[in-house]
């Protein structure tokens, strides 16, 4: 009977935890009058904007790029590792589009240089690194700099992640 009782009751458990942990962890609603729900805003320039400094949070946009980046790491002439990173870039407002445009040439140059990276030992270590996360950083951005023409861009790495073989 025991038997019969207890997957149940670890069913009901489940859902009502699931359902209480979507509540708890759902977004608060925007009550603002003529939010329409989108996380893109725009920004209407004024007077007060033309002597800001054109680095500011408010002139600058981030682009994600959609798919991540898969890096073999070779060691002794074998797939030690792979490293899977995803990358968003943030430049200035109104360049999203002329990123998305250019992005399967800033996609092949990242990963040529990606893969000069793993060439070079750049991701040996068992653990991703601050050390490395900073020198990937540095030449993406270089990379991107030189794609785009434009040295307002930053590179950020929202997900980095090493899956090691056996």
């Amino acid at each position: 009977m025991l038997k019969k009782i207890m997957p149940l009751i670890a069913l009901l458990l489940g859902l009502s935890g699931g359902g209480t942990a979507a509540i708890v962890l759902a977004p608060a609603k925007d009550t603002e009058a003529g939010h329409d729900g989108n996380s893109e805003t725009t920004h209407q320039p004024d007077a007060t904007d033309a002597s800001a400094d054109p680095a500011t949070p408010d002139s600058m946009e981030i682009v994600k790029l959609p798919s991540q980046f898969v890096v073999p790491v070779i060691l002794d002439n074998r797939v030690r590792a792979m490293v899977i990173l995803t990358v968003a870039l943030e430049v200035e407002t109104g360049q999203g589009d002329r990123v998305r445009a250019l992005e399967p040439k800033l996609r092949d140059e990242f990963l040529a240089e990606l893969f000069n990276l793993a060439a070079l030992d750049g991701f040996r270590d068992d653990l991703i690194s601050r050390k490395t996360l900073e020198l990937v950083k540095h030449a993406l951005t270089a990379r991107s700099t030189d794609v785009l023409g434009t040295k307002d861009v930053t590179v950020l790495i929202t997900d980095m992640a090493r899956q090691d073989t056996f």
